[in-house]
């Protein structure tokens, strides 16, 4: 089964997340919620069991910018 977390509605420059995979579930997506993750206009698949990361959101350009990742 897939595992679905959504990024807040609304964020402000420079609000952060952690986001760790402890879920044991190979696909997980974070959904973006209207704003954009990297510039792209496209929800986030994760596919990686260990899968952890910040993401800090920059402005509506951008959106999210993952940072850290590993």
């Amino acid at each position: 089964a897939n595992l679905t977390l959504t990024l807040p509605a609304s964020p402000s420059a420079g609000d952060s997340l952690k986001v760790v995979n402890l879920s044991n579930v190979a696909t997980c997506v974070i959904a973006r919620n209207s704003s954009n993750i990297m510039g792209a206009a496209e929800d986030l698949t994760l596919d990686n069991v260990n899968a952890n990361f910040e993401i800090i959101y920059a402005a509506a350009t951008q959106g999210w910018v993952l940072v850290g990742a590993n």
